[in-house]
C-alpha cells in the first residue's frame, strides 16, 4: 500500500534584482534619455473661435440697430409733440362757453401755422379755410362742423352742443391725422404750438 503523495504546487517567488547589482552602462544611458510625461498646455481664451466672432458681430449689429431705432422713435415723438399738445388743448375747450368756436378755430390755426407756415394758412378764412383743412386730411369736414365754423365764428348766432362737438371732434382728428408737407416732414426741427400763438 502506498501512501498518497500530496503534491503542492508552489507559486514562483517574485524576482527582484539582487541588491547592489547596478544596471549596465548602456541601460543607464537609455534611462537618462527618458523625459517626464508633459501634459498639453491649457487652452487659452485668445484667439477666439470663429463662433465667438460671429456672436460678437451679431450682438454689435443688434446694439447698433436698437440705438438707431431708439433715435428714430425719439425723433418721431419729438416731431409729433405739437400734435399731442394741440389735441390736449382742444379736449380742454369748454363747449358751453360763448367763445368755444373761436377757441377751437384759433387752436386749429396755431397747429396749421406751425405745420404749414404762417404765409400759407394765417390769411385763410371761411370756405377757403375749410378747403385747406380738408385738403390735408383724408376725411371731409362734417356738415355740422362746417355750419358752426361758417355761421357762428364771427356771427352772433349760437351753435348747438352737438354741432360744437362735431367741430371739436373734427379738429382733434385733423390735428392727429393731418399730413405734413414733404419739405416739413424731412426737417429735423420740432415745431411748437407757441410759434403759432399769434395768428
Amino acid at each position: 500500500m502506498s501512501l498518497p503523495v500530496q503534491l503542492t504546487q508552489a507559486s514562483p517567488a517574485p524576482q527582484s534584482p539582487p541588491p547592489g547589482n547596478p544596471a549596465s552602462p548602456e541601460m543607464q544611458a537609455l534611462l537618462n534619455q527618458l523625459k517626464d510625461i508633459h501634459e498639453p498646455a491649457a487652452i487659452g481664451w485668445w484667439p477666439l473661435a470663429p463662433g465667438w466672432w460671429i456672436l460678437a458681430g451679431v450682438v454689435i449689429a443688434l446694439l447698433f440697430a436698437a440705438g438707431w431705432l431708439a433715435l428714430r422713435l425719439r425723433e418721431k415723438k419729438r416731431r409729433n409733440l405739437y400734435r399731442a399738445e394741440g389735441m390736449r388743448l382742444l379736449r380742454s375747450v369748454a363747449l358751453d362757453e360763448p367763445r368755444a368756436v373761436e377757441e377751437i378755430n384759433t387752436l386749429l390755426k396755431r397747429v396749421a401755422v406751425v405745420t404749414f407756415g404762417r404765409d400759407t394758412c394765417a390769411p385763410l378764412t371761411g370756405q377757403r379755410w375749410i378747403q385747406f383743412l380738408e385738403s390735408s386730411i383724408e376725411q371731409p369736414m362734417p356738415q355740422a362742423a362746417q355750419r358752426t365754423l361758417l355761421e357762428c365764428l364771427y356771427g352772433a348766432s349760437a351753435s348747438s352742443r352737438t354741432d360744437l362737438e362735431a367741430l371739436r371732434d373734427f379738429a382733434i382728428r385733423w390735428v392727429r391725422e393731418h399730413q405734413l408737407p414733404q419739405a416739413e416732414a424731412m426737417q429735423p426741427t420740432s415745431p411748437s404750438l407757441a410759434e403759432g400763438q399769434h395768428v
